[in-house]
């Protein structure tokens, strides 16, 4: 009784995390293009501040996660709570200083990095619970994180169009406080002790960086594939607002649209538990990848706002079931001292993605046409689902 207690206070602790971190998400990097373009810069400018943010969050993952494989104690409460604490810093300085775009800029690069950083980190401590026995369902607590994605979509769509960009940073402060509190309150997986018998596997010296992915060979190819489907995921989501423009409309229907594929997040992953008893999770993800590139094809298809709504449909069966299956893939795939870093390496190929999305969207955009980008990103999309197909490996054990 005491344990399921222990669990059930876990999971709706970590589940409130994960709300809160994408609903910090949604207001610093779906709504990054909105707010920097109020403050004078155009695509190709914002994509290159998106790009910069996502390739300095690559930089920092991987060194930070060897550092917490290589610590005797558990490091990610540590690595949670300080990074969102610099986020908050980072937030009051963006409104403290409101005249200086070009700070502006350089602070909310940071902030993004940081919350891309942390992704990573959040689902690993998960992970860190439940290797020990702990029963932390990651997947109903991350289906609660898209609850608070697709609510804070909705409510920013709202705040925008109704009190204008100087709004959004007001937000997601708000939302790097209470991370903060969350994380610190957790009391860490080492303290638990073991709550059930757990195989523990003997002592490993920790993977550098070359030898993990010439070790791992087939997912360093894994990751080129999700590299190049997440620069198309991140072509759509970064300039939504031209997509959404190009039609007619603005950032009330820019958040209906994202608050749809959130929502539908919710049952996508409860979905996730009900397919991975009868389908392994290397089956689920190249399921996903299919489904990412329906999404992006949709998109450009798209003739009214309606379609596009439509289109956002497949996150039930892409970004939903994608998110749940890598995390469990990853975890039983590889052995302890390289799970906090193979989890490391997938966000930072997602965080790639962002970059060559950013990018790339943003210049074409401004060079050719959102159609014309809508077009190559789908043509990307479709290379990295045939890697996906080609490299996941069948995993040993169920997930």
């Amino acid at each position: 009784m005491e344990h399921r207690k222990i669990s059930l206070g876990l999971n709706i602790k970590y589940g409130v995390m994960q709300a809160l971190y994408w609903m910090g998400f949604v207001a610093t990097y779906n709504y990054a293009a909105y707010y920097l373009s109020d403050k004078g810069f155009n695509s190709s400018d914002i994509g290159l501040i998106l790009a910069f943010a996502n390739i300095f969050a690559a930089l920092l993952q991987p060194p930070i996660a060897a550092y917490a494989d290589r610590a005797s104690k558990s490091k990610l409460k540590s690595i949670i709570w300080i990074l969102s604490l610099a986020n908050l810093v980072l937030t009051v300085l963006i409104l403290v200083i409101k005249g200086h775009p070009y700070l502006t800029a350089i602070f909310l690069m940071l902030i993004i990095s940081f919350i891309l950083t942390l992704h990573s980190f959040i689902n690993s401590f998960a992970m860190e619970y439940a290797n020990k026995g702990i029963q932390l369902n990651f997947t109903i607590t991350r289906a609660v994180g898209s609850l608070g994605a697709a609510l804070s979509s909705l409510g920013m769509g709202f705040i925008a169009s109704r009190f204008g960009p100087e709004a959004v940073p007001l937000t997601y402060l708000v939302m790097f406080i209470l991370i903060v509190a969350v994380a610190i309150s957790f009391k860490p997986a080492d303290k638990f002790g073991t709550l059930s018998d757990v195989e523990k596997p003997a002592y490993i010296p920790p993977t550098g960086a070359l030898r993990f992915l010439w070790k791992y060979k087939k997912f360093a190819g894994l990751l080129l594939g999700a590299t190049l489907i997440f620069s198309s995921y991140n072509m759509v989501i970064n300039f939504m607002i031209n997509i959404v423009e190009r039609l007619g409309y603005g950032t009330a229907e820019m958040g209906t649209a994202l608050a749809i594929a959130g929502f539908l997040e919710v049952p996508g992953m409860a979905l996730y538990i009900i397919l991975v008893k009868k389908r392994k999770c290397s089956t689920l993800l190249q399921l996903s990848s299919v489904f990412f590139t329906l999404k992006t094809l949709a998109v450009f298809l798209s003739g009214n706002i309606y379609h596009v709504y439509a289109a956002h449909i497949t996150q039930l069966l892409s970004f939903a079931i994608f998110v749940p299956a890598s995390v469990y893939y990853i975890n039983n795939l590889m052995p302890a001292n390289d799970k906090i870093k193979g989890q490391a390496y997938m966000t930072t190929t997602i965080t790639l993605g962002g970059v060559i999305g950013s990018l790339l969207g943003g210049t074409l955009i401004d060079a050719l046409s959102v159609p014309s980008m809508l077009l190559i990103a789908t043509i990307i999309s479709a290379l990295g689902t045939l890697f996906m197909i080609i490299f996941t490996e069948k995993e040993k054990v169920t997930c």
